[in-house]
């Protein structure tokens, strides 16, 4: 992901946060869901534990092969997406590699699909274990595949999670978007536009560096503003008044998606220590995250989730 442009929180409209005015006009919409986040942090410390995870590597299978052996028993359909992936001149790594996308869904009774996302690849920098970046969205999605999952199908919309390959950009070169980032996530959404799947999306929310112990999420500026609602009026009626700090204009993997037409939102820390000097740097470790900020941000969004729901199928 790269930076592009920053607004405070405090620089925009006052809103009024109670769980009255959340998805609709009684509070009895609103449920807390709890997140077992010392189950989800088990995980991160397994990811951890395993190293670099980058493209095209033994560890990133490896990391797919533990991702569905934990899910699969619990219903979750999966795929493996392949895409062609040649790193930009000058990069340290040469040749053609290959990229595989993560897909596992649990099929719904209504139309249409939600998509919770993540990106489980490393930065491409050797002795980099990506503790924030990115295993600990790649963990919360794996805890939440867990807290949604069933035997047959649910009631309401078709459930999708994917786990982009390729988001990182090739070191020593900077982030590009048209070839040096988000590779999996551009190749997806191209084949999904071609097919005229892409259409069925209705929300895709994507998760990225959740764990920071200083936790403050920015809701991506470019994010649809409907969803960037459901979520800041959540947190507030969940007591995480200040779980969102700002809105920043942040390149990442929803991007492709939503130049796309489809309604989606980036929830990202991009403030991973003094200066965001931690990201994609060796010091991406375990002991700059905190399970309860994977607790905070994950119940936040599992109690938005029904909302999202509600609120895509009435603007269809």
């Amino acid at each position: 992901m790269r930076l592009t442009s920053i607004c405070s929180l405090s620089c925009l409209p006052l809103l009024f946060f109670a769980p009255s005015c959340i998805g609709g006009d009684s509070a009895s919409n609103f449920s807390r869901q709890a997140f077992d986040a010392d189950r989800a942090w088990k995980d991160l410390e397994f990811l951890v534990e395993m190293g670099p995870r980058r493209i095209d590597t033994p560890q990133s299978a490896k990391t797919r092969a533990f991702i569905r052996k934990e899910l699969e028993p619990l219903g979750w359909v999966f795929e493996e997406l392949p895409f062609p992936v040649t790193p930009p001149e000058g990069a340290q790594r040469k040749g053609e590699l290959t990229g595989v996308n993560l897909i596992a869904r649990r099929e719904g009774t209504e139309a249409g699909e939600l998509w919770l996302c993540s990106h489980y690849d490393t930065f491409d920098l050797p002795r980099f274990v990506g503790a924030n970046d990115a295993g600990s969205s790649t963990a919360m999605l794996m805890e939440m595949a867990r807290q949604l999952a069933g035997q047959g199908p649910r009631t309401g919309m078709t459930l999708v999670l994917c786990w982009f390959d390729g988001e990182e950009p090739f070191h020593p070169l900077r982030w590009d978007d048209k070839n040096n980032s988000t590779f999996g996530s551009r190749w997806l959404s191209e084949k999904m536009q071609k097919e005229g799947s892409l259409k069925n999306i209705r929300a895709l929310i994507l998760l990225d560096m959740v764990a920071d112990r200083q936790l403050g999420v920015s809701i991506e500026s470019m994010s649809s503003g409907w969803i960037r609602s459901i979520f800041e009026k959540t947190a507030s009626a969940l007591g995480h008044k200040q779980l969102f700090v700002d809105r920043r204009e942040i390149k990442d993997d929803h991007l492709p998606f939503l130049r796309k037409g489809v309604p989606s939102a980036d929830l990202i820390d991009f403030r991973f220590g003094p200066g965001n000097s931690w990201w994609h740097t060796r010091e991406d470790t375990l002991d700059k995250c905190s399970a309860e900020s994977l607790r905070i941000l994950g119940e936040t969004v599992l109690t938005a989730l029904p909302l999202l729901e509600e609120a895509a199928a009435a603007r269809r």
